[in-house]
């Protein structure tokens, strides 16, 4: 085989490999059905992707709380989804196009998106989507305040929004210092550079004084073997914002 086609496909040969060695049935992953020995490790933890499509604690967790509340994605007319990880993407948009609900992608950097939207002043009207999908975007955002309020305005009525955070929940207040900025410092106060801020579980209130009725939804109210099962993380707390 010629050198350069098999440093094209030596990644794939190697998934190929990884999904064949770790098959087993220690652990399930909710979005493609694939069943290990164990979740893969990523650089920064051990066990958190999916070996078959890459998902992570955040993503099964969400699965797992779309698929026990299925109104939730059946209702809606319109979604938008900020920062869209590829495998909630993968699963959201089909299920979109079968309904006929407008599915809408959105990041402050325009690349693989639909709309360039910065959260703190969304150009959008009032009331403009049923529901709104915000996985780990808050932490990134230096007004975290304006964004909750964004969020709130461009929901329906009687629509949702799906708000989660990287989350320390040995913490009474979510911690943040605009004076620390260097990356180093970042990563030690808030667990990466990009980030501005830890949030507490007082994240619930912060987006009920925005003007949301908050749903607090933990990874052990999903089941009681689904922790364990899709290996997810005591802190991926889902809040549910109506």
């Amino acid at each position: 085989m010629p050198v350069p086609l098999r440093r094209r496909l030596a990644p794939a040969l190697r998934r190929r490999v990884d999904l064949v060695r770790h098959r087993g049935s220690a652990v399930g992953c909710p979005l493609c059905g694939g069943r290990f020995d164990r979740f893969k490790d990523a650089w920064n933890r051990p066990g958190p992707l999916c070996w078959r499509c890459g998902a992570h604690e955040r993503h099964r967790a969400q699965w797992l709380f779309f698929t026990a509340r299925p109104d939730l994605l059946r209702t809606p007319r319109s979604i938008l989804h900020f920062a869209p990880e590829w495998t909630m993407r993968e699963r959201i948009a089909p299920l979109a196009a079968a309904r006929g609900t407008r599915y809408v992608t959105a990041d402050l950097h325009p690349a693989g998106v639909d709309l360039r939207l910065d959260l703190m002043a969304l150009d959008l009207p009032d009331a403009a989507f049923d529901a709104v999908l915000c996985s780990h975007v808050l932490e990134h955002v230096p007004d975290g305040a304006a964004a909750m309020r964004e969020l709130r305005r461009v929901t329906t009525p009687g629509g949702w929004c799906l708000v989660m955070v990287p989350l320390d929940v040995t913490r009474a207040a979510t911690y943040e210092d605009p004076s620390i900025v260097t990356p180093e410092a970042r990563r030690e106060a808030f667990l990466q550079d990009d980030h501005v801020r830890l949030y507490a579980p007082d994240i619930a209130g912060r987006l009920a004084d925005a003007g949301f009725a908050v749903e607090t939804i933990r990874p052990e109210d999903l089941g009681p073997h689904v922790v364990q099962r899709a290996g997810l993380l005591p802190a991926d707390w889902i809040f549910l914002r109506r």
